[in-house]
């Protein structure tokens, strides 16, 4: 039998403009149990780099203790890959240490706790460490095996620095049991770990009890991934279980991208489902805790540089998602670039117009409305006036802004509500913009339309066209004028998708469009006047592309298109109709670019788009101005915003350059309404 590694087992309404049915989802609960809260965390902070003088090293799943006056971390510690790359799991081979007064540090390393001995029960690997203090002693669970399979083992410290191993060795082992952690439970110990079914393939968390943390029952399933082995990556990682008011919530990932991690709420500690969606936290093998006051969640991770800290928050209301373009860009009734984002300060709406629609002069960043919950999107009228569509704080409600034909712009306006994203905008067959929005929680899709093209009046709200969904949906028009519309499902299970049968008439039933997805897909038409689709596989392995047979009609086979990719990579048409995609690796330390060799035709290998010792805080976004040179935007981890512009349309690319003095709010889907 070969060697087990961790990268071996990842491969294993009314006319009004209200939205009343856009309701929260929140699960069920009795008379005397309030209904469960959402989760939602704020900017992690790095506060602990393990690195040491020459040797640059990652921190991944981990674990924090708090003992007496001091917190201690202890996580798998390994020598980080290439930029944007993954490390080899199978030399995961230690646990670091270091304590610091306060969760936000300062964090002082100690020498490594733990280091694999092969001679104990064949260890070749460590994994996920997981400590409680219990009767004076610390015990340290922690995933190791190799080729007697994987196992689950302990190991026992009065001081949290000297650590031995029990002498009976492991606690039990499993197919591919790892990540484990152990809370108190009623009168006894529980463990959740995950694990891989023996029936169907699928990716488990599993539960055992025990009384005195050394002798363990036979497994129970607490959750049951939609997909089996055979999709490719694991989504059921480092899963943490605590309960608050009557509820248990199970923090589990990837979801949502490699840094990213679901929220499940149950009533009942031993299963939960889907149904159960309480939130999300972007960052990786996260952790939540408390000190007694405040909440926070920790997050690492192979493309991090150590410990990451974020307030958690338990709200009354779902956190919102955002567009996948920040900031977001689109050309006036002017011909103007004009792009729109959010401050970093106080979230209010800003926007910053080109001079000239041949320049690269732009007007100071003003103030274009209130605190939003999201980054904005767009819409254009057939006349070329925007209409700018805003998710208020806490996803209360929507409202929109008009441009009139003069350039200047028509006051806010309510659009509907409450929501859980800016909608998707595109323009159909007859020129009518037509919007499609998420509820909160992503219980729903909407649906809305404008009376005639370019009118200041809507349809009422379709509030069945679909749902649940597991992000927001995207849409694009086909060649004829049909609308595609895509959505991911809970989970990210599968993609689906549902298109008009004729230009602006009825609606196909939903039909799938892809197996398990690890976040929301993009979708751009190319000169040929096919239809193209990104995606990443779960925890963003890779990134993928689906494109059209003919213009309008089915689908080819899909395609690796990126590596490790944070998100489904953006796709913009070049002037003469070739596809452009940039790819953001986890970590946002590589940008990648390919572009397509002629329109709808095959990719060149492509280059690195980046900048050398810049980190990102979120994928791109772009646009064209109206000459046809493609405009890319990107916002820092501080919040600078850089753009990079092609010299002419359809050419080659200026070097990147500063956008404004303003800090922009990246927004990560999760982070809390402000």
């Amino acid at each position: 039998m070969q060697p087990i590694s961790r990268r071996n087992l990842l491969l294993a309404g009314t006319g009004a403009g209200t939205l009343a049915l856009l309701g929260a989802g929140r699960a069920a609960a009795s008379a005397d149990v309030p209904p469960h809260r959402w989760i939602g965390a704020g900017s992690f902070r790095h506060v602990h780099d393990p690195s040491t003088p020459g040797r640059r090293r990652y921190l991944n799943d981990h674990t924090l203790i708090r003992a007496g006056d001091r917190w201690h971390v202890f996580g798998i510690v390994g020598d980080s890959a290439a930029t944007g790359d993954a490390p080899d799991s199978a030399a995961e081979i230690s646990f670091a240490h270091a304590s610091a007064p306060h969760p936000y540090g300062p964090w002082t390393a100690h020498a490594d706790a733990l280091t694999v001995d092969p001679g104990y029960h064949g260890e070749e690997h460590l994994w996920a460490p997981h400590v409680i203090e219990a009767g004076g002693t610390y015990w340290m669970f922690y995933a190791a095996g190799g080729r007697g399979g994987a196992a689950i083992n302990l190991a026992t410290s009065t001081d949290l620095t000297t650590w031995t191993r029990v002498p009976s060795g492991p606690l039990f082992r499993g197919r591919a049991a790892r990540d484990p952690m152990v809370v108190r439970i009623g009168g006894e110990w529980v463990m959740y770990y995950t694990e891989l079914s023996a029936v169907d393939g699928r990716h488990l968390v599993c539960h055992r009890r025990s009384a005195d943390l050394l002798h363990w029952s036979e497994p129970g399933v607490a959750y049951a991934d939609e997909t089996t082995d055979a999709t490719g990556v694991s989504v059921t990682e480092s899963p943490f279980v605590v309960e608050r008011d009557g509820w248990y919530y199970l923090f589990i990932g990837p979801r949502g991208g490699y840094d990213g991690t679901d929220v499940l709420a149950s009533r009942d500690p031993f299963r939960f489902s889907l149904d159960g969606y309480a939130g999300h936290v972007p960052g990786h093998a996260v952790e939540p805790f408390t000190d007694g006051q405040q909440w926070y969640a920790s997050a690492a991770g192979w493309f991090r540089h150590g410990l990451y800290v974020a307030p958690l928050h338990w709200q009354d209301a779902p956190p919102p998602w955002q567009s996948p373009d920040n900031p977001v860009a689109a050309l006036d009734v002017q011909g103007r670039l004009t792009v729109f984002a959010l401050d970093a300060g106080d979230r209010s709406l800003l926007r910053r117009v080109q001079l000239a629609p041949d320049t690269d002069s732009w007007s100071e960043w003003e103030r274009f409305g209130g605190p939003a919950g999201a980054v904005p999107t767009l819409g254009r009228n057939t006349n070329g006036r925007l209409e700018v569509f805003s998710l208020a704080p806490g996803g209360a409600n929507l409202h929109h802004r008009v441009q009139r034909p003069d350039g200047g712009w028509y006051d806010w306006e309510e659009f509907g509500g409450p929501a859980g994203a800016a909608p998707a905008v595109a323009r159909n067959a007859d020129g009518r913009l037509e919007v499609f929005v998420l509820s909160p929680g992503g219980t729903l899709i909407a649906r809305r339309r404008q009376w005639s093209p370019g009118a200041l009046t809507w349809d009422p709200w379709d509030a069945g066209f679909g749902g649940p969904a597991g992000a927001p949906p995207v849409v694009a028009a086909n060649a004829d004028g049909r609308f595609e519309v895509f959505a991911l499902t809970p989970g990210g299970t599968a993609l689906l998708h549902r298109w008009q049968e004729t230009p602006g008439g009825a609606w196909s039933p939903w039909n799938r469009f892809g197996t398990a997805a690890g976040a929301a897909p993009r979708v751009a038409r190319d000169g040929s006047g096919r239809l193209t689709v990104t995606a990443i596989g779960p925890s963003g392995l890779g990134a993928f592309h689906r494109r059209q047979s003919v213009p309008s009609g089915g689908w080819d086979d899909w395609r690796p298109l990126f590596g490790w990719s944070a998100a489904a990579p953006l796709l913009v048409p070049s002037a003469d109709g070739r596809l452009e995609a940039i790819a953001l690796s986890p970590g946002g330390e590589r940008l990648a670019h390919r572009w397509q060799l002629a329109p709808g035709g095959a990719w060149d290998p492509g280059a690195d788009f980046g900048e050398p010792g810049v980190t990102l805080a979120a994928p791109p976004s772009a646009a064209a101005d109206a000459t046809g040179r493609i405009h890319v935007f990107a916002v820092t981890v501080e919040g600078r915003v850089r753009t990079r512009v092609q010299v002419r349309p359809s050419s080659g690319w200026q070097p990147w350059t500063g956008f404004g003095d303003r800090l922009l709010a990246p927004l990560p889907s999760g982070a809390p309404a402000p």
